[in-house]
């Protein structure tokens, strides 16, 4: 049977420490099961600890919510890249729910809400404040001065920040909000400076930093060459539909055990209608600009290949015919699939370093990406793999959805994905696991314009051209 737990992660102790670091207290044998969270599209990582309670912990510590948890794991084998020692991962409380006492009231099943330590100052803070500075180096100093600071001078936990470059010096002032709110704010306005591939900002924590980058820079890291590619491909993770086969690489991977899918749930396949309305074939970005009493307009249209430097994938996840059909023809203002309006007072050409921001090289991109990445939706169960982090790039063979005896790798879902999310589950006696959510944002091979169903292009004697869907041979054409 397939290993969920390969590399040996252990929870070693999970502790409870009072608000004033006092009173610290192993609460290792209450723990059942922990579950990590972390998601490039939230700021914080959250957890849960479901707590079999049999020592009054509410009575008795006195358990009241304001607590610091510390929750200690290792990983005892695999190879030496992924061996580590004891490693730790704080959180502080949200809340408790699901309180169940026991038939004979000798325990009590509860959940804990858990959420990262530096949430803690979000809670209790606005930001009000001036900024002059390129907008990632104004996120950093809000970020150092209103979160990290305050979190390290209380709990003396840090984490570092990964930041991505944007293109110019940004005049902002942050009007009142909370500090997370702030940093995606400025993820909002902030145009990197190599603008025409990169515009989805992304503002979020995994297990080991903060992130200010875009999500074209995250595959640009992992995946910009045909050799990382490659490599990629080469570390696949495989789908086993009976895990007591065991798993080989046709790679000759050893570690292939490491890389076993042993479950998939198809959270999202697609939605036609929403990709049109939501802007995603065609949407339309019109810049009024009151110093110059003009407006731009800028529009954002899908062609038959995903012309994205920085795309997981280089088809569209339609037919080119429906491609062109959907979107509206003509000059005309306001006709696109989508409008959006904004305001803003700069200059075209820089005079007195009032230059436009580029606004528009971003919001349309960063609308069709959006909708590209919520068509194909995953979840998989993979062996428990701390190491993993919201934000990574795998290559997954994910196999056809059909009855059939014989199944083979799906040619379009199959390929690069993103982790948008991640769950690390945690339990007594040596039990692991993660699940990962996975997203595309096109297909492998392009969609096929021939069914196969037709005669003579049944699958078995017939091979697909993946450059233009059509039968290679006889009846291609």
């Amino acid at each position: 049977m397939a290993n969920l737990n390969p590399l040996d992660i252990r929870l070693t102790k999970v502790s409870m420490t009072k608000f004033n670091g006092s009173d610290e207290l192993n609460i290792t044998p209450q723990i059942v099961e922990i579950s990590i969270y972390q998601s490039i599209f939230k700021p914080a990582i959250e957890g849960e600890m479901l707590v079999n309670d049999q020592i009054g912990l509410f009575v008795n510590y006195p358990f009241v919510g304001e607590e610091l948890i510390t929750i200690y794991y290792e990983q005892l084998s695999g190879l030496t890249d992924f061996r580590s020692s004891e490693r730790k991962i704080s959180f502080i409380i949200k809340g408790v729910r699901k309180i169940i006492a026991s038939d004979r009231a000798r325990s009590l099943m509860y959940v804990v809400d858990l959420i990262s330590p530096f949430f803690l100052q979000n809670t209790k803070k606005y930001v009000s404040h001036a900024y002059a500075y390129p907008i990632e180096e104004s996120a950093e100093k809000l970020f150092d001065e209103y979160v990290k600071e305050p979190t390290y001078e209380k709990f003396q936990i840090r984490k570092s920040f990964r930041k991505e470059t944007t293109q110019q010096v940004r005049k902002l002032v942050v009007p009142n909000l909370r500090p997370y709110k702030a940093m995606q704010w400025f993820a909002k306005h902030a145009i990197a400076k190599d603008y025409n591939n990169h515009y989805l900002f992304l503002f979020y924590e995994d297990l080991s930093q903060f992130n200010f980058v875009t999500l074209q820079q995250l595959i640009q890291d992992a995946a910009d060459t045909p050799e990382k590619r490659e490599l990629l491909r080469k570390k696949k993770y495989v789908y086993v539909s009976d895990v007591s086969i065991s798993v080989t690489s046709p790679t000759g991977d050893p570690d292939q055990d490491l890389r076993v899918i042993t479950n998939i749930v198809n959270n999202k396949r697609f939605s036609s209608i929403e990709k049109i309305i939501g802007g995603y074939f065609q949407n339309e970005l019109f810049e009024i600009n009151l110093l110059q009493k003009s407006y731009n307009s800028t529009k954002t249209e899908l062609n038959e290949y995903v012309n994205d430097k920085y795309a997981l994938e280089k088809f569209p996840m339609n037919t080119p015919n429906y491609i062109n059909y959907v979107k509206n023809k003509g000059d005309e203002a306001e006709i696109s699939n989508r409008v959006r309006y904004i305001i803003n007072n700069y200059e075209d050409k820089s005079i007195e370093d009032r230059k436009q921001p580029s606004y528009r090289d971003k919001f349309g991109n960063t609308t069709k990406y959006l909708h590209a990445l919520n068509q194909v939706d995953l979840t998989i169960t993979v062996p428990a793999n701390m190491f993993l982090k919201a934000g990574d790039v795998i290559y997954c063979d994910i196999p056809e959805n059909h009855g059939f005896n014989i199944v083979e790798n799906d040619k379009y879902i199959s390929g690069l994905f993103i982790i948008s999310e991640v769950k690390q589950v945690l339990a007594q006696g040596s039990i692991a696991a993660t699940s990962l959510r996975i997203y595309k944002d096109g297909y492998l091979n392009r969609l096929q314009d021939v069914s196969l169903y037709n005669e003579g292009n049944n699958r078995s004697d017939r091979i697909i051209d993946p450059e233009t869907g059509r039968p290679i041979g006889s009846g291609g054409a």
